[in-house]
C-alpha cells in the first residue's frame, strides 16, 4: 500500500481479512495510524487482533471497549489499540481520554470506530462492511498517510 494512495476494494472471508491485517502490519512504522471503521460485528476487532499479533503482541488481546486505549510494547514499538465505541467523538472527550495524543508520531495506533475521530487524521483507513453473504465482508483500504522521505 505504501506509495499507492489509491482506494482498494476487495471481498474477504475471515482468514483473508486476517491475512490482509498481517500484510498491513508489515508496512507500518512508529507514527502510523490504522483507522478501522464499520458497523458493529463487521470485523474491526478481528482485523485489529490479527494486525497486533503480526506486530508481535503476545498474550490476550481483549477489546478495549471499556478502557478505550490498551497500550502494548512489541517490536520496539509503543502500540495503542483504541476503541471509540463508547465515545461520541466530541473533541473534548477525545482529548480527555488522551486519544489525540495516541495519534502522534511517537507511537503506532490502531483505532476501532475511527469514524468518530476528527476529519483529517492521517493513516491507513480500513472500512469493513457486511455483504449479503454472512461469511464475506466488503473491505476498502486507503492509504492516507503523508508521503515518507
Amino acid at each position: 500500500m505504501t506509495g499507492d494512495p489509491g482506494l482498494r476494494r476487495m471481498l474477504c472471508d475471515e482468514p483473508e481479512l486476517e491475512a490482509l491485517a498481517a500484510a498491513t502490519a508489515r508496512m507500518l512504522a512508529s507514527g502510523d495510524n490504522v483507522l478501522l471503521s464499520g458497523p458493529l460485528g463487521a470485523g474491526k476487532s478481528v482485523f485489529a487482533r490479527a494486525l497486533l499479533r503480526e506486530l508481535g503482541v503476545e498474550g490476550g488481546i481483549p477489546s478495549p471497549s471499556f478502557i478505550v486505549d490498551a497500550v502494548y510494547h512489541a517490536g520496539g514499538l509503543e502500540i495503542h489499540h483504541v476503541d471509540l465505541y463508547r465515545l461520541s467523538g466530541d473533541p473534548g472527550e477525545l482529548e480527555a481520554w488522551g486519544i489525540l495524543d495516541a495519534l502522534d508520531d511517537r507511537c503506532l495506533a490502531v483505532v476501532e470506530w475511527a469514524e468518530r475521530l476528527p476529519a483529517g487524521i492521517r493513516g491507513i483507513a480500513v472500512g469493513i462492511a457486511f455483504t449479503e453473504d454472512p461469511s464475506i465482508r466488503s473491505v476498502t483500504v486507503e492509504d492516507r498517510r503523508l508521503a515518507r522521505d
